[in-house]
């Protein structure tokens, strides 16, 4: 099942996931920003159905922690910051092949991630874009203003609803297999719950 970007609320790209890397849509000024700072959840509680998760990450060369809740069922792929970026980057993944990602101190825009995708957008087959939508400001997460991006994607014979957004330095991807009824409100509940904090 396709949704559309327009109306959904879109979190961190894994370049190697279904869904590809990239970006398209409607040409808008990117919002970003070098360095992340400290801001506060928009909701201060894990709701039911949900557990309580960090990601160690490294603000101007000082400790920071981004934490968040995620759905009850998503385990951890990836807490290491070493793994990826010297920032951090943390993954979760459940067993329905939905898969979500944080990053911290990324200062690429989603108008760059919107650009490549659309080199691949309606060509048919394989590695295959469709429904591509980019949009800021955005309202994301801690009453923060940043970039939303939304795609369909066909890869490796997985079709796949990926959504990205990005606010103050850091990034959240989150992905799911198209033939699963959406869990949006899932995902809405990750974006109030996120905050960044000084170690």
């Amino acid at each position: 099942m396709h949704f559309r970007a327009a109306s959904i609320l879109v979190l961190v790209a894994a370049t190697s996931s279904a869904c590809g890397s990239g970006g398209g849509g409607a040409r808008s000024a990117p919002v970003t920003t070098d360095t992340p700072t400290p801001f506060a959840a928009s909701s201060a509680s894990a709701p039911e159905g949900f557990t309580a998760a960090e990601c160690a990450a490294s603000v101007d060369g000082k400790p920071a922690t981004l934490k968040l809740v995620v759905p009850d069922g998503f385990s951890s792929q990836s807490v290491d910051p070493s793994d990826h970026s010297p920032d951090g980057e943390c993954t979760w993944d459940d067993p329905d092949d939905r898969f979500f990602s944080v990053q911290v101190g990324q200062t690429k825009s989603l108008a760059a991630e919107r650009d490549e995708l659309e080199e691949f957008e309606d060509i048919g087959g394989d590695d295959s874009v469709e429904d591509v939508t980019y949009d800021t400001p955005a309202e994301l997460f801690g009453g923060l203003e940043g970039e939303r991006l939304t795609w369909w994607s066909y890869s490796d014979g997985s079709p796949a609803d990926c959504v990205e957004v990005q606010a103050n330095g850091i990034r959240l991807y989150w992905r799911s297999p198209d033939d699963l009824d959406q869990r949006l409100d899932d995902f809405d509940m990750t974006l109030d719950s996120v905050e960044l904090v000084r170690s």
